[in-house]
């Protein structure tokens, strides 16, 4: 069995083109906020966070589960499809925190996505979640949502002290 490492970015590509997906007979996304969070920390200090499984195959299940609140396009039939057997959780964490193309679906619980990095913080943990992820501070909290989306962090960024912006790299 061939080993494939995954970018986040290519991670997040793919899944926006439908090419990895959840088969049924995987739980549903289960993890809170502090989970995420606590998450998306391990990866930003760049410590070993488990291997997800995928089973490649041309045929797709007659069944699939969104992917948390997503609802993931369909696959070019040209392509084989990538169904996750491990790693759900993370894939989706990683997935609802860094995308910013796909909708969640309606009546669903998106309260985990809207993570922030603070800039300045004391913490060890430096990720929060806003009240209003609408209206925050851009010299104190960055939306991670635009961290993979060029044209926005530049915008997000452009007015931060340079030692700051490094800090969101």
């Amino acid at each position: 069995m061939a080993e494939t490492y995954y970018f986040v970015k290519d991670l997040i590509n793919d899944l926006e083109r439908g090419r990895i997906r959840i088969p049924s007979f995987q739980r549903g996304f289960v993890w809170n906020p502090e989970q995420v969070s606590y998450f998306i920390d391990s990866i930003y200090k760049g410590f070993p966070f488990g291997s997800i499984l995928l089973w490649r195959t041309r045929n797709p299940l007659r069944t699939e589960r969104n992917l948390g609140p997503y609802k993931l396009p369909n696959n070019d039939p040209q392509y084989p499809i990538d169904y996750v057997l491990d790693g759900q959780q993370r894939i989706t964490s990683i997935f609802g925190i860094f995308q910013n193309t796909l909708p969640a679906e309606e009546n669903q619980e998106t309260n985990w996505t809207n993570l922030f990095f603070e800039l300045n913080s004391e913490e060890s943990v430096p990720f929060k979640y806003l009240d209003d992820p609408e209206n925050y501070d851009s010299n104190q909290f960055f939306p991670l949502k635009y961290v993979f989306d060029s044209p926005r962090y530049r915008q997000i960024t452009r007015g931060l002290d340079e030692e700051l912006a490094k800090k969101n790299r």
